[in-house]
């Protein structure tokens, strides 16, 4: 695979040009219109286009159903004959795959409110991270959520929780993803997953593997769960169990993630590397395909929680730009998915893929080809506050579950849906209100920086990223880390 260089520190300067006829199509005003038509969200009910794809091409309608949609039908059969594309295929891939119907329908709403922009701005999020109980059976040292024992006295009630499934269902929420603490120490995990089932939410599930028993896993699959995450930090046992605080948590977790395969569950391995762990990434990855996992998931390092005590493990900018390519190297070679919480990782797929590779759109999803690409440049990237929010055991909203003080809402105080549009959402989904060279990188569309690091480094929100190689010189100011290490956090206001 051919990996071109770039130098460090210098000046980005950008993808090669990569243009798609539905851009110039979703630009139009009239499609606009007709996008917002037939998206429109009631708050109880599927939108029309949602009903169209659960009608196509499904055998299981009755007489008079296929009659009222047979119109619609037979003028998507033309549109993917011209295309020369498979109807079944498109069946099983998009049509009738729940996910992502809903995205498509979250996405024609917000380009219908909002146009299309590059990085595209959307009125509900694509994803949620919610972490479910302050409560975890571990102690670990770079927990960001500063995970306790014991549940917060203020967590949400399991009524609380359900209204505010109910309320994501209603705002057309496609994903979400449940972490913690650790989520499956609380008794009320259980009917919060039935309810985002019965919301058509696609569930996934972050957790330290040490609960995840066989039949732990099978009432996963049967509540709807898709997709199990589980977070070892080193192939040592003993180092492992020295960073999570307990003895015996590697092969407890380990087995966890052997439950998952065994089960058929689509599972995944995570890393947060650190400066001492970050040349491991060959053997972690080789593990987790060994494993049977089906992704490997990179967490980037955010100096938050208990991970202010050991920022100087971050990796310096040459080595998360080395990491990078090995993200990129392992995604092209197809043994196992690769996904990134560093928003340069999209940025890497651009510059270090070949044209026809495989490339990521986000933290979580990948495609190949260069139309992928050009979708690249409307999701990829930072998501925080424009296309993804998290929320606190206590019902907080913040853009980022690695920006826990910056509240921006309640959901006690306010609907999900109505906390979703606040003043620190629209300026993280301005991209060209930076600091420093993401202000004017090539690749901002792709990448933005991430804006957890920038707010925990120089506590600034349109502050550069100081992981970036293109900004090295602002990691080499030896002001930096001092100032992050000393500085205490406030609610945003």
């Amino acid at each position: 695979m051919n990996m071109p260089s770039t130098q460090e520190g210098g000046p980005s300067a950008g993808p090669p040009t990569t243009h798609h006829l539905l851009e110039d199509l979703l630009a139009q005003t009239w499609v606009r219109k007709f996008l917002g038509w037939i998206t429109a969200n009631n708050g109880t009910s599927q939108c029309l286009f949602e009903r169209l794809a659960e009608n196509y091409n499904n055998p299981a309608r009755r007489r008079w159903s296929r009659w009222k949609w047979r119109l619609p039908e037979l003028a998507i059969d033309l549109a993917l004959k011209r295309a020369k594309l498979d109807k079944q295929a498109m069946t099983e891939k998009l049509f009738h795959h729940q996910p992502t119907v809903r995205a498509l329908a979250l996405t024609g709403r917000s380009i219908a409110r909002y146009g299309l922009s590059a990085p595209q701005r959307y009125v509900a999020p694509l994803m949620v991270v919610w972490n479910f109980t302050q409560a975890c059976n571990l102690r670990c040292k770079h927990c960001y959520q500063n995970a306790t024992a014991r549940p917060a006295a203020d967590e949400l009630t399991l009524e609380e929780k359900l209204r505010l499934v109910d309320q994501m269902g209603a705002a057309g929420v496609p994903f979400l993803a449940i972490a913690g603490g650790e989520p499956m120490v609380s008794k009320d995990l259980w009917p919060v997953l039935e309810r985002a089932r019965e919301r058509r939410i696609h569930l996934s599930l972050a957790t330290n593997g040490i609960l995840l028993t066989p039949e732990a896993v099978a009432r996963l699959i049967q509540v709807g769960v898709k997709y199990v995450e589980v977070s070892i930090d080193s192939l040592d046992p003993a180092e492992h169990d020295r960073f999570r605080g307990q003895s015996g948590a590697w092969s407890r977790s380990i087995q966890g993630i052997r439950n998952c395969v065994a089960a058929g569950m689509r599972t995944g391995l995570a890393t947060c590397f650190t400066r001492q762990t970050v040349e491991m990434v060959d053997e972690v990855i080789e593990f987790a395909i060994q494993l049977g996992c089906r992704t490997f998931s990179h967490f980037n390092f955010i100096p938050v929680g208990r991970g202010k005590d050991m920022i100087d493990a971050d990796l310096t900018p040459s080595q998360r730009e080395r990491l990078l390519k090995k993200l990129v190297f392992y995604l092209q070679e197809g043994r196992i998915n690769v996904i990134s919480t560093a928003p340069q990782f999209v940025r890497a797929c651009v510059q270090y893929a070949p044209q026809d590779g495989i490339f990521a759109t986000g933290h979580a999803g990948t495609g190949q080809g260069g139309k992928t690409m050009v979708l690249a440049r409307y999701i990829g990237g930072c998501g925080a506050g424009r296309c993804y929010c998290a929320i606190e055991p206590n019902g907080d909203i913040t853009p980022c579950v690695y920006m826990p003080s910056m509240k921006v809402g309640n959901v006690r105080e306010a609907s999900f849906e109505e906390t979703w549009r606040n003043a620190v959402f629209d300026l993280l989904s301005d991209r060209t209100d930076r600091g420093g060279h993401c202000a004017v990188c090539g690749y901002g569309a792709y990448c933005g920086g991430c804006r957890a690091r920038a707010y925990a480094y120089a506590g600034d929100l349109r502050a550069s990223d100081p992981g970036c190689h293109y900004n090295r010189r602002l990691w080499d100011d030896p002001l930096l880390s001092k100032l992050a290490s000393q500085r205490t956090r406030e609610n945003w206001g």
